[in-house]
């Protein structure tokens, strides 16, 4: 049975490894192989945060844990972390464009489709966008070697233009929308 606050408690110990990331891969490989226990864990659980498709159960300076659930047809923009990152899908899909960012521009470097059961490390450096292929609900737990929201040098681009702007949650939100509702 997944324990939502054990879980936290271990990745939080795991941040003292050499290869924080790795050893949170498994835990996060884990506690996906019991999807609804990882739902119904998220559900119940007290002071969380929640910041459009994002319920944070952990936001610290070195850590953060969240369930991300995109809605039907959701699309992000291409944006940085500036810290590792473990996705870990426990229903449905979360389809992922990976960029490079060089001499000024936004160049697609590849994707992968995450299904249900998959686990995916970035490093501090991925530029991604992330799309919902699927008409209903996917989930997945995302941990994060930082506080995600308060990372003061991370980056959007805008998908209008394909500029590098100053990471603002409000206008990523915006973004989502507009990117989702033309699709």
């Amino acid at each position: 049975m997944f324990d939502l606050q054990q879980f936290i408690e271990e990745c939080q110990s795991a941040l003292d490894d050499p290869k924080p990331a790795k050893r949170i891969e498994s835990l996060v490989r884990e506690a996906i192989s019991d999807p609804n226990a990882v739902r119904d864990a998220f559900a119940k659980a007290e002071g969380i945060e929640r910041q459009g498709p994002i319920t944070f159960a952990c936001r610290k300076a070195s850590l953060s844990v969240a369930d991300v659930s995109t809605p039907p047809g959701l699309r992000s923009p291409a944006h940085n972390h500036k810290m590792w990152a473990v996705i870990g899908v426990y229903d449905g899909q979360e389809h992922n464009r990976f960029f490079r960012y060089e001499d000024g521009e936004l160049h697609e470097k590849g994707e992968r489709l995450l299904k249900e059961g998959d686990v995916a490390v970035l490093g501090p450096e991925a530029v991604h966008a992330i799309a919902n292929p699927l008409p209903a609900v996917s989930s997945a737990i995302h941990v994060y070697g930082g506080d995600l929201v308060e990372r003061p040098d991370r980056s959007m681009w805008n998908p209008h233009t394909n500029e590098s702007e100053d990471y603002d949650i409000t206008r990523l939100i915006s973004y989502v929308s507009e990117m989702s509702a033309s699709q």
